[in-house]
């Protein structure tokens, strides 16, 4: 089924090792050959080293996290954060890069440190700027080995709420690696709200204390949205996660 009428722009987002980037390439392909639409690459990872596609357009090719450590003598991190900032101050000519890209489905991957991308002003007017381009939708990826107790679970999913919050884009949650042994038991409660405030019940300490605190609190003002469980390495889950990004394109399903 053919439903886009505007470019789609899908910003795969989320915590390094999360395998979003694996995703964005393994979803791009099952786009193209079961559903029949022309997809877009776009990479906005100045510090990406090898890319699993062929991205349309390139960040690197204004900004390198590596000639940015030795123009500006900065480690790393430092050099990220310069990044960010030189991807600001160069909005325009990304924006009219990524416009280029004529595909109808456009699938935006972003850098591996998740919070340049959510709290630097850089990634909040990128969306701003894909807004003025077509219906931008926020991909959140989840890694299971992330989620090794309920207040992890908890900080998962008040992840989802901050990056709507700071991009105000629609957020939809992915947990990757259902292959994994641990990741039935992290689906579970992640999907459930009754089941992860149960199982905070039984947690100790000031930090369960507050993870039920805003779990109650999340429960009556959370986004309406379904958790959907992938492999992008086995490729499984991917029609769903396609299913519910045209819910939320048409703002006519039940994401409850």
């Amino acid at each position: 089924m053919l439903w886009v009428v505007e470019r789609q722009f899908i910003v795969v987002l989320g915590p390094a090792g999360s395998g979003k980037t694996t995703l964005t390439a393994s979803f791009g392909r099952w786009v193209e050959e079961k559903q029949g639409l022309s997809v877009g690459y776009v990479n906005l990872d100045p510090g990406a080293d090898i890319l699993p596609y062929k991205a349309d357009f390139d960040i690197r090719r204004y900004v390198n996290v590596r000639d940015v450590m030795k123009k500006y003598g900065l480690g790393p991190n430092g050099a990220f954060i310069k990044c960010a900032d030189l991807m600001l101050e160069d909005l325009e000519r990304i924006i009219a890069g990524i416009d280029s890209v004529k595909s109808e489905y456009v699938i935006v991957d972003t850098p591996g440190q998740m919070e340049l991308f959510v709290f630097r002003r850089s990634g909040p007017t990128i969306i701003d700027g894909l807004r003025s381009l077509g219906f931008p939708i926020a991909v959140v990826v989840f890694d299971p080995s992330l989620a090794g107790s309920p207040v992890d679970i908890a900080a998962l999913k008040l992840m989802t709420t901050v990056v709507q919050l700071r991009l105000n884009v629609d957020s939809v949650p992915v947990l990757n690696k259902v292959d994994l042994p641990s990741s039935s038991e992290v689906a579970k409660v992640l999907e459930s709200s009754k089941d992860l405030l149960e199982a905070l019940r039984y947690e100790e300490g000031l930090s369960a204390d507050l993870a039920q605190a805003l779990m109650t609190v999340l429960e009556d003002y959370r986004q309406a949205s379904r958790l959907v469980k992938v492999s992008a390495l086995q490729g499984t889950g991917l029609e769903e996660l396609y299913d519910i990004l045209h819910e939320v394109y048409c703002t006519c399903g039940d994401l409850t």
